[in-house]
């Protein structure tokens, strides 16, 4: 049976509900496209920190030899002078070694760049580099970035890079102290005391903050240079000294650090003396009249040298060549016309080598035994022209660029170290004129004088 009293819901009140639901869903989506809209028109600001480029400018890039053999300086300047700047560094044949340097000159310009654009006060860059070379073969190069302001202020900072020429390896502070960890922690605590006691850093150490920087880590002392004599470190404005005395250079003497060194970065000592040897060698020759002259005085002083000849003049002055070898002297391979040999085509650079291996043979009765590269520009191509060592120089007289005899003594006597290949011409007559007083003044020092591949066995 139906409950009569239940009571029925008007239609009209089931359609308004549904009406009613509907605008409120239609009004709901129009306020959400509205506000879609508004944020599409009134962006939010982001901070950002993006670092600006550094400005494309056009630029000039001279390129010049360098009195190192392998290396070449180039010198980097902007056609205008919105943003001027200097910028010379080192080139060598490998091409790892200068993309580090420079991504280095690229980091530079653009911080050059952001302080320019940011301080409106920044007035130039000034970058340059010197060379520092040990009896390894490596190059030490210290570049060193100066920014000036236009209220006469400037920051410096310094980077180093490494290279052996011959090998293309990079020297690392971890080969200089054999890659033992325990070396580097004896080496850290003399490098505390030389701070502590440097007379040149004296007043300008914060003695609180040594520790830190000086830890030792590899890290740390990744920033050197390497000379016959010394270590010298480099470390960051205000790491532990007062940041207006720029960045901190300690020079430590080899001598003391001895104990911590690989053998072959280590200096003799008092107790354990090596002979002083030295080997001269000759380019370009030979010469009819100075290379006689250069046989005599070499005989004079009992000293032998290693003459690396070029081909064409071998062909043309046989007897010479002859005299040379028949004095004792070793015969090297410059190649037969004195180019660039990195720069000529394979067939050009085979003619070039071979060809004069050839004629030194036929002339002499010996092969030559060494190989020196025109301009000391070499690469594995090169190396791989010849089966010959390859032998470069670290004491490099100028006489071809001075013709002078006594800056030929004045170079010898700056630059010679035991263990130093000394590079002079024997084309040259003032090369002649100074010969004897360069060897007087090496053999009153007690060296002794010998080839390049006797060198070796010292």
């Amino acid at each position: 049976m139906k409950d009569t009293n239940t009571k029925r819901r008007s239609p009209w009140i089931d359609s308004a509900l549904i009406i009613t639901i509907i605008t409120l869903v239609s009004i709901t989506l129009l306020l959400i496209v509205n506000v879609m809209k508004n944020k599409e028109a009134s962006p939010v600001k982001q901070v950002t920190h993006e670092v600006i480029p550094a400005p494309k400018q056009k630029v000039s890039i001279e390129s010049t030899t360098s009195p190192y053999p392998g290396i070449k300086m180039l010198t980097e300047k902007p056609e205008d002078s919105k943003y001027p700047f200097v910028i010379r560094y080192p080139q060598t044949e490998y091409d790892s070694f200068n993309r580090q340097v420079v991504d280095y000159v690229d980091e530079l310009k653009t911080a050059y760049a952001n302080k320019q654009q940011k301080k409106k006060r920044v007035s130039k860059l000034d970058v340059s580099f010197e060379t520092l070379q040990h009896l390894s073969g490596n190059y030490s190069f210290v570049m060193r970035a100066v920014t000036y302001f236009a209220d006469h202020e400037s920051q410096t900072e310094i980077q180093t890079f490494h290279i052996n020429p011959e090998t293309g390896n990079e020297l690392t502070i971890e080969d200089i102290v054999d890659h033992n960890l325990e070396k580097l922690k004896r080496m850290a605590s003399v490098v505390r005391d030389e701070i502590h006691s440097s007379p040149s850093l004296q007043d300008d150490v914060i003695t609180e903050s040594v520790w830190h920087p000086t830890e030792p880590m590899w890290v740390n002392y990744r920033n050197f240079a390497l000379t016959d004599d010394s270590l010298i470190l480099y470390f960051g404005t205000g790491e532990f000294t007062k940041k207006q005395a720029g960045p901190a250079t300690v020079e430590i003497p080899l001598r003391i650090l001895n104990p911590f060194l690989a053998k072959e970065f280590q200096v003799p000592t008092d107790d354990a003396k090596k002979e002083k040897t030295i080997a001269l060698t000759f380019d370009d020759g030979p010469d009819p009249n100075y290379t006689v002259r250069i046989l005599k005085t070499l005989e004079k002083y009992d000293a032998k040298a290693t003459f690396f000849m070029l081909g064409n003049r071998v062909n043309a002055y046989p007897d010479i060549a002859k005299k040379v070898a028949e004095a004792g002297h070793e015969i090297g391979n410059h190649s037969w016309n004195h180019p660039s040999l990195t720069g000529i085509p394979d067939e050009a650079l085979q003619s070039e080598v071979e060809g004069t291996s050839d004629i030194i043979e036929a002339v002499i009765g010996q092969p030559a035994t060494v190989f020196r590269p025109p301009y000391g520009a070499v690469d594995d191509r090169v190396r791989e022209s010849t089966k010959l060592p390859v032998v470069l120089w670290n004491v490099d007289t100028l006489d071809w660029e001075h013709h002078d005899p006594e800056l030929l003594l004045e170079h010898v006597v700056k630059d010679t170290r035991a263990g130093s290949i000394i590079l002079m011409h024997d084309i040259h007559e003032s090369t002649a004129d100074g010969l004897d007083a360069v060897l007087e003044n090496l053999q009153s020092q007690g060296y002794k004088f010998v080839t390049v591949s006797e060198m070796d066995d010292y």
